[in-house]
């Protein structure tokens, strides 16, 4: 009888356990394993401090599932479009078979949103040659525009206008239109260029070569070669991510940024992403009962440290009380998943690199070739803000600066700013019950890298200092925290100035909410609200290689320790690349056959490819 355990109990983890289960891999009598840091609430039914699961959390009004929420973690997915092979498969196909079609609603994003940069108020469709976006950018993009021909018609020409005659992401699709010259739209063409993109001929650059390896290049580096300074900072302030426009890999960024543009038609559930996973934890309860499976979730837990000894994956486990701490005896597993983010990892390589030495015992986390791999995605904290109003101020005709929001249409915003809010999405009121009395939300500040450490110092009261070291704080864990007194005046000066102006207005103009609440995911264990491949590292290879730590170590021997999860992934950031890393393994190394419906066009994850060294 063999012994399945799952280490995280988020996306990939749950995921798994399902898997295992609906595909008769895990038979009668055997036992599945979760074993999660966190005490999530699978069920919905309060046993638990938050919903799941992992950077997955549905955040509703007074912890009250039939009040209206706020997504605080990831909010959205993309649609499989089997006609185009567009969208994420995998998520498309769970949602399907655990029959939540049904609850599949719109999350779409305005093509014209409002912008307030620089101090200047002005919605995208105003940015023309005549009316600049404040930034004295020296470069020019070429954009699709009408043309006047005689006094009769119109017709479509690319022209070419300065740089901020035109939207921020025309600057980054250009940019990236000039790294990426060949056809990178599905997968494999993607991967091909993961793997061996160069810099087309006639590239113009001071810094740069034709011919030079894009992955090997930053991303911030070849947009400050391109765009400038000016370029490069409308870019970042005005595209609402700043994590788009880091040094990350940029044969990589010039694929991604392009699903990030205005107009995105994204889809969510009717009741929040985290009930995608209480749904696969149903399943999976529903399904150990009925194969006789020995399937349970060990809460407050998580793994200490992991070796091999003999042949035998050992590991210690420690509770959430004294997480450093081993507690109780060594335990065994025939397989051992990892779904854990790269942070959590190299928490436990640490721990187990200090466990007493013994002459048999295989460290293969802090081998040479795993602790480098670890180390090929950058780790980018985010920050989320969540308020809950008894009206819908921002709807009010009387407001200076309005939102591009659709309520028919489920467009809920965003608005940019360069203030450290970035980014606010409206999500009104969406509560379940509709006969209750209303309460509207939105999520007041989405902003990821650029100013996380700016929300840090104000999520503790003023009249406090610390006992305890920052370090040991793992708020995203136990779920949205009730924001500081700080915090929640901070926020409504900034979205007093974005939606009123920025001449002494009195940020009381901004109700007092009826709840604020805030999740920051730098903290451990997430370390990062999402990931980003680093540059000079063979993607391709990664994926491939990381999954399997042990071999990757150079161990002789069947794999059976598997790390998964969307860190090292071709959807970094999405559930997509959760379930992807987790579907790879389980086809690739435990035979299981694969729910992805188009598997030849649509890799799970990229395949090995030689590079140039």
């Amino acid at each position: 009888m063999k012994k399945y355990t799952i280490f995280g109990g988020g996306p990939s983890g749950l995921y798994t356990a399902w898997r295992l289960l609906d595909s008769g891999k895990v038979t009668k009598g055997e036992q599945l394993e979760i074993v999660e840091w966190g005490d999530y609430d699978y069920a919905q039914n309060g046993e638990g401090t938050r919903l799941p699961a992992g950077r997955i959390c549905t955040h509703h009004y007074k912890n009250d599932s039939t009040q209206s929420y706020i997504e605080v973690g990831g909010m959205r997915f993309i649609e499989w479009d089997d006609k185009n092979k567009e969208g994420h498969q995998l998520v498309t196909t769970t949602i399907r078979k655990l029959g939540l079609d049904c609850q599949k609603a719109p999350f779409n994003t305005t093509d014209d949103p409002l912008l307030f940069v620089r101090g200047q108020h002005m919605y995208q469709s105003e940015i023309n040659f005549y009316n600049r976006a404040p930034y004295d950018t020296n470069t020019c993009v070429d954009i699709k525009a009408d043309v006047k021909v005689g006094n009769q018609f119109n017709v479509v020409e690319t022209v070419s206008v300065p740089a901020n005659a035109a939207p921020a992401d025309d600057l980054i699709g250009s940019v990236s239109n000039s790294i990426v010259t060949k056809k990178a739209t599905n997968r494999v063409q993607q991967c091909e260029f993961y793997a061996s993109g160069e810099l087309p001929d006639g590239f113009e650059s001071y810094v740069y070569k034709p011919g030079d390896l894009v992955s090997n290049i930053g991303y911030w580096n070849i947009l400050y070669d391109q765009a400038y300074n000016e370029g490069y900072q409308y870019a970042a302030d005005a595209n609402g991510y700043s994590s788009n426009v880091i040094n990350w890999n940029a044969a990589d960024a010039a694929v991604y940024n392009g699903e990030f543009a205005p107009g995105g038609k994204f889809k969510t559930l009717k009741t929040g992403m985290s009930s995608l996973f209480v749904r696969l934890y149903k399943m999976c309860s529903a399904l150990a009962e009925s194969k006789g499976v020995d399937f349970k979730i060990t809460k407050s837990t998580r793994l200490h440290s992991i070796w091999n000894t003999s042949g035998k994956t050992q590991y210690y486990t420690a509770t959430a009380c004294q997480p450093d701490v081993p507690d109780g005896d060594v335990k065994e597993t025939d397989y051992a998943f990892l779904a854990m983010p790269p942070h959590a990892i190299k928490a436990v390589a640490a721990a187990t690199r200090y466990l007493p030495e013994e002459c048999d015992r295989v460290n293969f986390l802090n081998q040479t070739n795993v602790a480098n791999y670890l180390e090929s995605v950058i780790e980018q904290p985010s920050f989320k803000a969540a308020m809950f109003f008894d009206k819908p101020w921002w709807e009010d005709n009387a407001l200076p600066f309005k939102p591009k929001i659709n309520t028919q249409t489920q467009t809920y915003g965003p608005t940019i700013t360069d203030l450290p809010i970035r980014q606010v999405y409206y999500f009104g009121n969406n509560a379940a019950d509709q006969s209750a009395k209303p309460v509207y939300g939105i999520l007041a500040s989405y902003d990821d890298m650029r100013f996380t450490n700016f929300w840090r110092e104000l999520e503790w009261s003023i009249d406090k200092q610390h006992t305890v070291a920052p370090s040991t704080d793992i708020q995203p864990l136990i779920g949205a925290k009730k924001a500081t007194n700080a915090m929640q005046k901070m926020l409504r000066l900034q979205l007093a100035r974005l939606h009123y102006g920025n001449d002494h207005v009195d940020p009381k103009v901004i109700p007092k909410p009826l709840e604020t609440t805030f999740m920051d995911w730098g903290h451990n264990p997430f370390g990062a609200g999402y990931h980003a491949w680093a540059s000079h590292y063979n993607i391709c290879n990664v994926m491939q290689d990381i999954r399997t730590p042990e071999l990757l170590a150079g161990m002789d021997k069947s794999p059976n320790v598997f790390i998964i999860g969307s860190a090292f992934s071709n959807d970094q950031a999405w559930i997509e690349g959760a379930f992807c890393t987790a579907e790879s393994v389980l086809v690739d190394f435990l035979n299981v056959e694969t729910i992805a419906t188009d598997p030849q066009d649509y890799p799970l994850i990229c395949g090995t490819c030689d590079i140039r060294m």
